[in-house]
């Protein structure tokens, strides 16, 4: 059995930014939409995800996680359902996380010319704790 710790900490700022501000000129986004849009536009931070020292950036790959109902799947997940965040914008790869009795598997992917993944197994428990204290974190 592998000793892997899973992780998600916010970086250092992220002083460029490419992509400009969020805007709604079609009104289709709440009012909670938009400003979560804009909140991770304005905070962008590095985000680093372990083990597998993932770095993706809060804006546009964390707010794309949040707004794909974040809360909802950590409960999923909680109950024993699969769970994947996916970073095509900066990384092009997916962790997936597959419940095990007391244990989850967690898996990344990565995209290119082809389909490379690798595998680590982790406590429950603790990643339940990790997602939910980011995801206060950064509420």
């Amino acid at each position: 059995m592998n000793n892997h710790q899973f992780y998600i900490k916010l970086g250092e700022v992220c002083l460029e930014n490419s992509a400009l501000p969020p805007s709604d000129t079609l009104g289709e986004l709440s009012d909670f939409e938009l400003g979560l849009r804009r909140f991770c536009y304005e905070q962008n931070r590095l985000v680093a995800i372990g083990p597998f020292t993932t770095r993706v950036f809060l804006d546009p790959d964390i707010c794309m996680v949040l707004e794909d109902n974040f809360p909802e799947q950590i409960a999923l997940l909680s109950e024993g359902k699969n769970m994947q965040m996916e970073f095509a914008e900066s990384c092009w790869q997916i962790l997936k996380f597959l419940p095990r009795g007391q244990k989850i598997s967690c898996q990344i992917g990565e995209f290119g010319y082809s389909w490379q993944s690798k595998t680590v197994e982790l406590d429950k428990d603790k990643v339940l704790g990790v997602l939910r204290g980011f995801l206060n974190e950064v509420m």
